[in-house]
């Protein structure tokens, strides 16, 4: 997926949906090119040298699509380009600003609905409401503040002693409203459907749930920058266009940091910037220390909600030269969800490592992997939700509903398919522990024969 990326931020104006002085893009065109080698790879590396591309999705190696978005001044540049190195293309956005304007909060509703996005004081309201609505099952939390002191909130949701627990977080990348919406919806519907099925999970698993992991970007998606990811400390570096802020959080985590990172990790401006060095931003801290206060073994699955691609995405994303020890197992759960997923509107998703379903292009630093990695954690898997085809990031309102229900299905399928594995029972923390344990008793029990033998 490719991602040369010059984020100039213009602002250029107002608008009639969104704030004074957000950042426009009338009449800019989204493209999706297909990169099939590592010679057109390189090429796509060189365009942001001679144009202003904005890059959408993240370089991580050949045989992938990537999104870029440029102004009309010069899409017929970055054609001529497009097709001097016989890259596959197609027009999938003619008009980026109008898909935006669609897609920005109309009003400040009195409550949470779901037929169009919210911004982080709807998303807080409701998770309040939930709190006093449940208050018997329901913990709140403010497990931290970000960079400019917004609270970082949180629930549990427990109805009885010794359940296991499911963590799910979303909002990572501010840029990614579908992932609030979608995860708001399914506690929605996980507290008040009458469904057996979502009621059987209700009561027999604990749910851990932070709704904003980064609210500092979520807010600038609002009111500055639609298309920012990171969040917004200053990285202490600038270019041409002022200081550059911001680290990737999904970048900054501590477990094996920067190792196989793709290009452009270590640019402080760009887009993909990991850190100076890992576990550095409140928000990645607020959200480890968080984790590490529940006990060993009692988070059994991490499912943190990502867009877009329509991925499991398992460990490692740094390499592809080993696996976890119970990778096949966390294949298997992965299946259950795409499997479960695709039954109402055909939506397929793939599940693998990171790294291999990147075609061996790194990612490093992610929260899934540090929390299988140093929480021990049975099955860590992220969800890239819809869409790989037309909206990318930019998803519009209407089909909140139907990503929800087929994400929905999915963690109903997910579920169904841990449960089968035994996922809950084990009394290790992780299948690394597990596989540890099950060496160690093996060799104790051939020693201890060896020298019952040799005694006789």
């Amino acid at each position: 997926m490719f991602t040369v990326f010059v984020f100039i931020i213009a602002l250029l104006g107002t608008s009639l949906v969104s704030g004074p002085g957000m950042a426009r893009y009338d009449d800019f065109k989204v493209y999706k090119v297909f990169v099939k080698d590592m010679q057109q790879l390189n090429h796509l590396k060189k365009f942001r040298e001679t144009l202003p591309v904005r890059h959408l999705n993240e370089l991580t190696g050949i045989e992938n699509y990537y999104d870029i978005a440029i102004d009309p001044a010069n899409q017929q540049k970055l054609e001529e380009h497009l097709n001097y190195f016989e890259m596959d293309y197609r027009i999938t956005i003619p008009d980026l600003q109008k898909v935006i304007e669609d897609s920005l909060p109309r009003t400040r509703s009195s409550g949470m609905e779901w037929t169009q996005y919210h911004m982080l004081d709807d998303i807080y309201d409701f998770v309040d409401n939930l709190t006093q609505s449940h208050a018997s099952i329901i913990t709140p939390y403010t497990i931290g503040y970000s960079y400019e002191n917004r609270p970082i909130k949180a629930i549990k949701i427990s109805h009885k002693p010794n359940n296991k627990a499911i963590f799910i977080d979303s909002q990572i990348h501010g840029i990614e409203w579908i992932t609030s919406a979608v995860s708001t919806c399914f506690f929605n519907k996980l507290l008040n459907s009458q469904d057996n099925t979502l009621r059987h999970m209700l009561m027999n698993y604990d749910w851990i749930y932070v709704p904003v992991v980064n609210p500092d970007g979520f807010v600038y998606t609002h009111t500055v920058e639609r298309l920012w990811r990171k969040n917004r400390r200053p990285t202490g570096f600038s270019n041409s266009s002022g200081i550059c802020y911001g680290i990737d959080l999904n970048r900054n985590f501590g477990y094996e940091w920067g190792a196989g990172s793709s290009w452009n990790f270590h640019e402080p401006c760009d887009h993909w910037y990991g850190g100076a060095k890992p576990d550095t931003e409140p928000e990645v801290l607020a959200l480890q220390a968080f984790i590490k206060s529940f006990p060993d073994d009692y988070i059994k699955m991490y499912i943190p909600l990502h867009s877009y691609g329509n991925f499991v995405l398992l460990p490692y994303g740094h390499t592809i030269d080993y696996f976890p020890p119970n990778y096949k197992q966390m294949e298997r759960i992965g299946k259950g969800f795409a499997d479960a997923a695709r039954v109402k509107y055909g939506t397929d998703f793939k599940y693998g490592a990171t790294g291999v379903l990147n075609h061996s292009g790194f990612v490093s630093g992610s929260a899934k992997d540090w929390v299988y990695a140093m929480k021990n954690v049975s099955y860590c898997g992220s969800i890239e939700m819809r869409d790989h085809g037309e909206y990318g990031f930019f998803l519009p309102p209407n089909q909140i509903v139907e990503v929800c229900a087929e994400v929905t299905d999915g963690l109903i399928g997910m579920l169904k398919a841990a449960e089968k594995e035994n996922l809950f029972e084990r009394n290790s923390a992780s299948g690394v522990s597990a596989s540890l344990w099950m060496t160690v008793m093996m060799v104790f029990c051939f020693t201890t024969i060896l020298d019952l033998l040799v005694m006789k």
